[in-house]
């Protein structure tokens, strides 16, 4: 899903992926609730502490998933949300940009990697040579950038 807010657009996790990861993370929490919930009738044994910080855990992670994981581009730098936790990378700084099947790379002339989860490219899209969101959003920041777009030298994209 790609949300154009003013300057701003912003790519956020596919909404059946979204889906799946909500019915995993809700069966961790369910889970991980029964766990806790059989504290209540006598002390926990060891492993289901291990359990329960085991469930619980992979509930948060995949919410995180779901509702906070997202790449956006302003006039000035790509933004990265993976799991809650920021990143950002000026276009200026952009030396290359690749989807795969662990999301976005984007390199800085540094050698300074940022990684964006929301948008990933399946192997399989590679192995048939099939064109995906994750391309259509490689060429964008790549626009943005001033890098080649698809062979073509592009300028700089100006509001």
């Amino acid at each position: 899903m790609s949300v154009k807010d003013g300057t701003r657009r912003v790519w956020r996790v596919a909404m059946p992926i979204r889906v799946a990861a909500f019915c995993v993370a809700s069966g961790f929490a369910v889970l991980g609730g029964i766990t806790v919930w059989q504290w209540f009738t006598g002390p926990p044994e060891a492993d289901m502490v291990l359990f329960a910080v085991l469930f619980l855990g992979g509930a948060i992670a995949g919410f995180l998933y779901c509702f906070a994981t997202s790449v956006a581009i302003t006039d000035d730098r790509v933004t990265v949300r993976n799991l809650g936790l920021v990143d950002w990378i000026p276009l200026s700084d952009i030396a290359s940009v690749e989807a795969g099947y662990s999301g976005l790379t984007i390199t800085a002339h540094d050698g300074r990697v940022v990684r964006g989860r929301a948008v990933e490219k399946p192997n399989y899209a590679r192995w048939l040579g099939r064109r995906t969101r994750a391309d259509r959003v490689v060429d964008e920041i790549r626009f943005a950038s001033g890098l080649t777009v698809r062979g073509h030298r592009r300028g700089r994209a100006q509001g």
